[in-house]
C-alpha cells in the first residue's frame, strides 16, 4: 500500500484496497493489544485506574459495545445509542474474546462491501447530537480511530499499574512491520 499512487482511473479500487487494508490493521492492532494483556494476571486489568473507564476491562468493553454500534450502522440496521454507565458483567477473558471477534466482524463486513456500499451514507441517529447521513468509509474511519485513542488509553492505565511493556500498535509500523504478523 505504501508507495501507491491513485490515478482517478484507479481511485475506486483504491478507497476499496483502502477500506480494507484499514479494517485489517484494526484487527491486526486489537489483536496484537489483546495478546498483550492476556500476558497480564487478569485482576490488573479489573484494577481501578482514573480514566474515561475505570478499569482496563471496561475500556475494552467500551471499544467492543461501540464498534458493534457502528458496525450495526454499517450493515443498515440503524440502532438505538444510549448514554450511561457501562455494564461488564463479562470475565477479563470473555471482554478480550469479544473485542477481538468485534474486529474480526469489522473486517468481514468491509471485505464483503462494494465501493458503492462504501461511499453510500448511512442513517445514524446519535442522542444529544442528532440525526446524520454518514459514508461508510467515514464510519470506518470513526471506529478505527476511535479504538486506536483508548488502545492509547490503555497503555496509559496500564503504565499507572506498572505494565510498562506495551506493544506498538501505530499505523504506520502495521505497515511496515507487523502487517505480516497475522
Amino acid at each position: 500500500m505504501i508507495n501507491t499512487i491513485i490515478t482517478p482511473a484507479t481511485a475506486t479500487t483504491e478507497l476499496v484496497n483502502y477500506a480494507k487494508g484499514f479494517a485489517a490493521y484494526e484487527l491486526w492492532a486489537v489483536k496484537t493489544t489483546v495478546e498483550w494483556l492476556k500476558t497480564k494476571d487478569a485482576t490488573l486489568l479489573e484494577t481501578p485506574v482514573t480514566s474515561s473507564y475505570g478499569t482496563i476491562k471496561e475500556t475494552l468493553k467500551h471499544m467492543w459495545a461501540t464498534s458493534a454500534w457502528w458496525v450495526k450502522n454499517l450493515r443498515g440496521e440503524h440502532p438505538s445509542l444510549s448514554f450511561g454507565p457501562l455494564e461488564c458483567n463479562e470475565s477479563v477473558a470473555e471482554v478480550l474474546e469479544g473485542v477481538v471477534k468485534q474486529a474480526e466482524e469489522l473486517l468481514e463486513l468491509i471485505s464483503a462491501m462494494t465501493p458503492e456500499q462504501l461511499v453510500q451514507a448511512y442513517p445514524v441517529t446519535i442522542p444529544f447530537t442528532g440525526d446524520f447521513n454518514i459514508p461508510g468509509y467515514e464510519m470506518l474511519s470513526q471506529i478505527t480511530h476511535h479504538t486506536t485513542y483508548h488502545r492509547g488509553q490503555i497503555v496509559t492505565m496500564g503504565r499507572h499499574l506498572g505494565i510498562t511493556d506495551a506493544s506498538n500498535t501505530d499505523y504506520m509500523f502495521y505497515l511496515l512491520v507487523g502487517e505480516k504478523r497475522y
